[in-house]
């Protein structure tokens, strides 16, 4: 059905129809990835009272291990979230060639010798508005790819330019960027091979999640997390592609200037570090959560680090329980996504009671850009799984 619905799709229409299912996967990623960061939180919670309160060190050892599971899991959520494009993506000047020189010396010592490495970075200036573990992700996946089309042996050739802003906004292979988001111009990043290649029907389908050319048992969201980092960052991509002969992917993403750099991002996640304040214990906190693992082993460890914790289980509860006490609540720790009433519209009606209010928020998953939230009022935005020892320090932080 999808191969016939190709065919009788223009270029235009079919990006249109790839976007659109990919949509439909994002949104159902999102909502998976709500409620497994819950349950992932709940989790290094209790792992976390496990090791403060315990005498055992092996108990202690095994409590660490749990710690360490749930951290690796959460980082696959993460990525599954930057796939569904509603995590935001940090953006910030990244270095492509540091990218790729970590790449190139990470093949070098893993994949088959009689594999080449070859590049020819040109590209100045370098700086890219990206993320820099999810550009060298994208570049590592292309390069593995590369890699798997090549069992014999062959060569992987990486190479960068500089493309000024009217070339980047006009150009053939990647059908050009937006001008407003590369005023500067646009680093052109290529990755080619000389391996197997593929048809020019299979060029349709690339972008779609869990599609491969690869053998069975290889299945993954490979290119479409691709096409939405990418997307994300807007840049372009291209592939092109001759069977029997090789493929080169072009990646296109604006280069990191004065104008393009975000300082609303960093006031969130990205924000510069801070010097280092005094720690004071006691002062008490409204926790908001709807998940009642979360607000059991939270309340817990802030209550046994000197807080006053109360609870409340959704927005709505909260507001009521914050137009009561607020003259007592020093600071509101409050999730974006809850029934009946979700943070952010919670923070607001709060706000209108006591305009001086402080509230962190904490979030599995939620459409809002931490910019948003953070304009809002909202001093920080914390991203579920922590650990607990995060939220510690950004509370020292504000009360």
């Amino acid at each position: 059905m999808d191969n016939e619905k190709n065919e009788l799709l223009d270029d235009s229409e079919l990006q249109l129809y790839i976007h659109q299912k990919l949509d439909i996967i994002g949104q159902l990623a999102g909502g998976i990835s709500h409620n497994f960061n819950n349950q992932l939180t709940g989790i290094m919670g209790f792992a976390n009272l496990i090791n403060m309160r315990s005498t055992d060190d092996n108990i202690k050892r095994f409590a660490g291990e749990i710690l360490g599971i749930c951290k690796n899991a959460g980082e696959m959520v993460r990525e599954l979230l930057t796939f569904a494009r509603y995590r935001p993506v940090a953006t910030a000047g990244t270095d492509v060639h540091d990218v790729i020189h970590t790449i190139i010396h990470l093949l070098e010592s893993s994949i088959d010798k009689r594999i080449v490495i070859k590049s020819a970075l040109n590209a100045n200036p370098r700086l890219v508005l990206a993320d820099a573990v999810q550009l060298q992700s994208v570049l590592l996946n292309l390069a593995l790819n590369s890699k798997d089309a090549m069992p014999k042996g062959g060569e992987i050739h990486f190479s960068t330019e500089f493309i000024n802003a009217a070339s980047a906004c006009d150009n053939a292979d990647t059908k050009g960027l937006d001008p407003a988001a590369a005023p500067g111009g646009a680093i052109r990043i290529e990755v080619s091979d000389n391996g197997s290649g593929f048809a020019s029907d299979v060029k349709a389908r690339l972008f779609e999640p869990f599609f491969t050319t690869k053998v069975s048992g290889h299945v993954g969201l490979g290119l479409s997390a691709v096409y939405r980092f990418v997307k994300s960052m807007n840049g372009t991509i291209d592939i092109n592609s001759v069977e029997g002969k090789g493929t080169s992917v072009a990646v296109m993403l604006p280069i990191h200037t004065a104008e393009t750099a975000n300082p609303a991002g960093e006031r969130g996640c990205n924000r510069a570090a801070e010097s280092p304040k005094e720690k004071k214990r006691g002062g008490t906190i409204l926790l908001v959560d709807d998940d009642a693992c979360i607000r059991d082993s939270l309340s817990t460890f802030l209550r046994n680090h000197g807080y006053c914790v109360s609870t409340a289980v959704d927005g709505a509860d909260a507001v009521e329980k914050y137009s009561k006490t607020h003259a007592e609540i020093d600071l509101v720790i409050l999730d974006m996504v809850m029934p009946r009433l979700g943070g952010k519209d919670a923070f607001v009606k709060m706000k209108m009671i006591n305009p001086a209010i402080k509230a962190l928020g904490i979030t599995g998953f939620t459409t809002y850009s931490v910019e948003e939230l953070t304009a809002l009022g909202i001093k920080r935005v914390l991203h579920k799984p922590f650990p607990f020892e995060e939220i510690s320090k950004a509370i020292e932080e504000y009360i």
